[in-house]
């Protein structure tokens, strides 16, 4: 490699470490926009997470769908209320990547994680077994309608996939238990034995 080269590599490498470096004005160090993939890496796996934990922790959470659904809207803009040049700027972020940030990774991930963490640490276990009255054949699931009316206002606690065929019958085995949260949650839905 001749001299040139070597110099014009030199320049291009403390370029691009000059460019990533904060910005000193006065006696304070000005925070700017920053190019990062792990912003969009997380917003990517917060919509993943989100669908997966929609088809199988949140029918087993038995909590009213419009508090969970004002709880994960809470979660996704309240980020936005803090400065933005105090958060977003300080992570390298431009504006809409800060607010798309919070949107479709911290409301995801944090709603997703506590309802899990609901789910996994619970309390003691109850078992009661529930007859069925009907059952709302929609395609992939079962929905059950008890006769005893259990679950009624949880339609989603009360649906089982087609594939699953422990879970059919006549008569089922439901066990609930209270959640880390406070949410009751049910554990097994399992075909009584008679």
């Amino acid at each position: 490699m001749d001299a040139s080269k070597k110099t014009a590599l030199g320049l291009t490498v403390r370029a691009k470490a000059h460019r990533d470096q904060p910005r000193n004005v006065g006696s304070h160090v000005q925070p700017q926009v920053r190019d990062r993939r792990w912003p969009g890496t997380l917003m990517a796996i917060g919509v993943f997470v989100g669908l997966l934990s929609a088809l199988t922790v949140v029918p087993w959470t038995l909590i009213e769908h419009g508090l969970l659904l004002r709880f994960f809207i809470g979660l996704c803009f309240v980020g936005n209320l803090l400065p933005y040049a105090r958060s977003g700027l300080r992570m390298g972020m431009e504006r809409l990547e800060w607010f798309l940030f919070n949107l479709l990774a911290i409301g995801p991930l944090v709603t997703c994680s506590l309802l899990w963490a609901n789910f996994i640490f619970h309390g003691p276990v109850v078992s009661g077994t529930h007859a069925v009255v009907t059952i709302d054949d929609h395609g992939t699931y079962l929905t059950y309608n008890f006769s005893d009316d259990y679950l009624a206002e949880h339609w989603m606690a009360r649906s089982n996939y087609r594939d699953w065929p422990d879970a059919h019958g006549r008569r089922l085995n439901v066990s609930t238990a209270t959640g880390l949260l406070g949410f009751e949650v049910v554990v097994k839905k399992v075909r009584a034995t008679d």
